[in-house]
């Protein structure tokens, strides 16, 4: 169970679908748009948002300033980060309008 910083390098490949391949659904889901595309989520017009991971999530920060919040504390980020999220259970991402998740 961990939250780790990944470089750009290590996710290659990962993060290669074009925000044109998420069907995005009429409505909010808590505040905020949410499109999916196979395994992968983009949230976008999010402040704050919760997941749930008992396996394996990619995510990467594609807009905003903010921090990780999970059971062992907080985790900062920065636009343009990428973080390997492992069994983390319940979490939420602060401060991201918009990001991207691939559930592996």
């Amino acid at each position: 169970m961990h939250i780790i910083k990944l470089q750009e390098t290590e996710t290659q490949g990962v993060f290669s679908l074009s925000e044109e391949s998420f069907v995005f659904k009429e409505g909010r889901v808590q505040g905020a748009k949410l499109g999916k595309s196979g395994g992968a989520l983009l949230v976008k017009e999010a402040e704050r948002f919760k997941l749930f991971s008992e396996g394996k999530d990619f995510l990467k920060i594609l807009e905003g300033n903010g921090y990780f919040k999970w059971k062992k504390g907080e985790i900062p980020f920065a636009s343009g980060e990428c973080f390997e999220i492992q069994a983390a259970g319940e979490y939420e991402v602060n401060g991201s309008p918009k990001f991207l998740v691939v559930r592996k």
